[in-house]
This record gives C-alpha cells, structure tokens and sequence, in this order.
C-alpha cells in the first residue's frame, strides 16, 4: 500500500514515493480505491496543507483498519508541488495519468486550483483540503471539485458578526491583503455582515498592501490620522506579510483590537510578534488543551499517538474531516465513480463530522455556515474563546463578489 512514513517537518519529495500507481484502467471489485496528494511539502503554503494531510492520513488509516471502503482499502500518494502554480498543474496531470479516484489538492483556491482542474477535465472526483473560495467548485473548477472548509465570506461574516454582537465594538478600520483572493473574499464577507448592524459610516477608513510589501509605513500613517480613532482593525493575510504587518502596527504604539481570519490562527507564527494581545479570530478548533469538545480532546490525543508529537496546526482537522466526507459520500453512492459521489455529497445536509456540521448542495460545493470556535491571543498563545456559528448566509453575489 502507497503509505508512506512522513519524517518530523513534513519534507517528504515528490521522488521518494514509493511506486507508481497503476495507469488509469477498470478498477475490479478487490482493487485498493487511489487517492492521490498534489499538495504543497515545500514553500509557504506547505504551512497550510501539511497538518491537514496527516489529519487526512489518520482517518485513511481508520477506515483501512476497519476493512476497508465499500470492503476495499485505500492507497495513497503524496507529490510535492512546491507552492508553485504551473507545477501544481504538472503534479495534478500525473496523478490523473496514474488513475486517481480522488485527488486531493492544496488548501487554497488559487495554489489548488491547477492540479484540481487537470483531475475536472478528466472527470475525476477533486477536493481541496481547505479552500476558502466557492470558485474550487462547480461554478469554477468543475462539477466534481469540491472543497472542505467554509467559504472565505464567512470567516469574515462570523468575525464581524461576533465583533459587533459579542465584543460591542462599533467602529472599524480595513486593511487588506490584495495577494489573493481568498483575502478579498473575507472582507467581503466581513463588511457585509459589518453592515447589517452598522451603517457605512462606521467603517472609518480602508487600505490595501501586497503579502510581499516589506513596510506599511503609509498605511499606519493614515490610520494613526484618522479621527476620531476606530474601535478596531479587521485584516485578512497569511504569512509572512500577516505577521509582518502586525508587528509594524504594533511597534507603531495602535493597541487597537485587531480581527483576523482563520489563515493566521495558530502559534507557529507568534514569535514574530512577541507580548502580542488583543487579536482574535474564527478558527477550527484549539490544539491548546482549551476545546470546548471531548471529541477534539480524544482526536488530539490519537494524532499524538500517530504521528509520535502535537499538532503544528488546527488546519488539521479539515484534512480528517475531508475523508470522513468522502467516505460517506462513497458508502452512499456505493460507487467511486465521480458523478454518483458527487450527486451523494451535494444531498449532505448538515452531516455531522468532527470538524462540525456540513452542508453542499447542486450550486455549491464550499460550506456556508459550519460554526467556528473564536480565539484570542493570549500570554503568547491563540486560546479558546467559544464557539460562534454565523447567521448570515452568503448568497451568489456575495460568494462571487459581483459588483464589488
């Protein structure tokens, strides 16, 4: 069986797999279902898909060692993509060559989005691990993507939301991250949800910066000008212009509560900021000892006992939820064939994995409202706050920032 032991810190390259699957041919009854890996092991997205794909191991390892699915084990492979657009196309086309009956691409719409095309064209069933845009779906990708996480519009519908009804905060400043589209679709998302409680007026000043911009100097500047002075900060990033953004903000004396969304949870990146406060965020679920659920306890205990140390990530959880929604999809559909699972994973309604309720439908193969657990930074560490699940549901032109 393709399983191949990952070393600590995750380098494992795309040659060290262990055989080629067999080319693409009629699977017979007692063949092992394939599940191929065209995910990041190198460069900063390896950040985001590294955790989710042992989360995915684990219940792979679950299911085989109860029997199987529909009574046949699943192999799988890993290659690297190196966070590298062209060659996440390269890396999806081999492993469709290879005959795939799943391929599994990187946790972002447009690093997964090449490799998941190649399995679409193909007519192969494709999800991403952890995609915040609706695009890695049927209106972008194809009528077999699918991702397992919710939409970036609801990250920022959940802050905004919690910010306002929770926290009691009533004035706001956007900054935001033009790098990639998941970070336009969460403001989105967040002034959306910002206004059904507030009128335009309460947004009291919006700018931009690229990931890679070295300084915000500006953009401080024209805060620190504001008057008056807003309540808050609402930013979307990921590393390393995230963390680098806060620091300058910091250091600039703005204690201001900063809301971000769920790509910058987790403690990997705190040394960057150190005594940091006051920042909060829509996250999975706490590898800190602090979730509020016995099952996330019992999980974090069985990934301990894995992989032989803890979790790095909370992105994990999307990884072993992923396959929990195949496996069900598959045991529905009683076929692997990627038109029949996938008319039995857009009837789920609302089926409850580990990483919350999930819901698809025909017109949408991303999640809308799974609840997320908010967290705080505190004494150098994310902690849990509790768990929120949003209220306003993204309709087309929102998901699809039509006309913004």
């Amino acid at each position: 069986m393709f399983r191949p032991t990952l070393p600590k810190g995750f380098a494992l390259a795309a040659s060290v797999s262990l055989t080629a699957m067999a080319v693409a041919l009629p699977a017979a009854a007692d063949d092992p279902i394939r599940i191929g890996f065209a995910i990041a092991q190198s460069g900063w997205m390896a950040n985001y898909d590294a955790e989710p794909f042992r989360g995915a191991i684990m219940r792979i390892e679950e299911i085989n060692e109860a029997g199987g699915l529909l009574g046949r084990q699943i192999d799988y492979r890993v290659m690297d993509t190196r966070t590298d657009q062209q060659y996440a196309a390269t890396v999806g086309q081999q492993m469709v060559a290879e005959g795939v009956d799943l391929l599994v691409v990187s946790c972002d719409y447009d690093m997964g989005a090449p490799a998941a095309l190649a399995a679409s064209q193909a007519g192969i069933m494709n999800i991403s691990l952890c995609a915040g845009d609706p695009k890695m779906g049927v209106q972008g990708v194809g009528p077999h993507t699918f991702t397992a996480n919710n939409s970036g519009q609801t990250e920022g519908i959940a802050m905004a939301e919690y910010a306002t009804r929770e926290m009691g905060i009533e004035t706001v400043y956007i900054l935001e991250d033009l790098s990639l589209e998941y970070h336009r679709s969460a403001v989105a998302g967040f002034r959306a949800a910002w206004l059904q409680d507030r009128d335009e007026d309460s947004i009291l000043g919006r700018d931009t910066y690229m990931n890679d911009d070295p300084s915000i100097a500006s953009q401080i500047t024209r805060l620190r000008n504001l008057e008056p002075q807003p309540d808050s900060i609402y930013m979307c990033s990921v590393m390393p212009g995230g963390g680098s953004a806060i620091r300058q903000i910091r250091a600039a004396g703005i204690d201001l509560p900063i809301l971000g969304c769920t790509a910058m949870v987790d403690n990997y990146w705190l040394s960057a900021v150190p005594g940091l406060s006051d920042f909060w965020l829509p996250g999975f679920m706490s590898i800190y000892g602090d979730d509020p659920r016995e099952e996330i306890h019992a999980f974090l205990a069985a990934y301990e006992e894995r992989w032989g140390e803890a979790p790095g990530s909370s992105y994990l959880i999307n990884g072993y939820s992923m396959i929990e929604a195949y496996e069900l999809a598959v045991t529905r559909a009683e076929s692997v064939d990627a038109p029949a699972v996938t008319t039995a994973m857009e009837a789920f309604t609302d089926e409850e994995f580990l990483a919350g309720p999930s819901t698809y439908t025909p017109e949408l193969h991303i999640l809308l409202n799974r609840p997320y657990l908010m967290m705080n930074v505190e004494d150098d560490s994310f902690r849990a706050v509790e768990l929120y699940r949003p209220t306003l549901i993204p309709d087309m032109q929102l998901l699809f920032r039509i006309g913004q």
